[in-house]
């Protein structure tokens, strides 16, 4: 009897420590997270990285979360960053961004919208 008892309270134990969580088991199985990813990684992240990266790597928060260079971030601001790009208040002290490029951010804001 208490070979099973240790063996329940480890499996239990076990099970409590698992790494995996419900939102990265959400990521791996939803189509439009996945769509988001891949808009952002194969489209958006390069107009990021010469726009916006030099100012939001992360050095106006301590948890880095204006790092537009990390999707999750990317996703969490996703209407803001277009609301500031459309609008023309960024880049800070530069030109505004061409249509296409604000249609990105739009168009990755969109997808984002579209994840459950």
């Amino acid at each position: 009897m208490k070979k099973i008892t240790f063996l329940f309270v480890v499996s239990l134990f076990s099970f409590a420590c698992s790494n995996s969580s419900d939102d990265e088991i959400m990521r791996d199985d939803n189509e439009a997270y996945k769509a988001a990813e891949t808009f952002y990684n194969n489209t958006l992240k390069s107009v990021i990285t010469t726009n916006c990266i030099s100012c939001h790597a992360g050095y106006h928060s301590k948890d880095n979360s204006s790092n537009y260079g990390n999707l999750t971030n990317a996703i969490n601001n996703a209407s803001g960053m277009y609301n500031q790009v459309n609008s023309g208040n960024m880049p800070l002290d530069g030109d505004k961004l061409s249509q296409d490029d604000i249609d990105k951010f739009e168009d990755f804001m969109d997808l984002v919208n579209a994840i459950p």
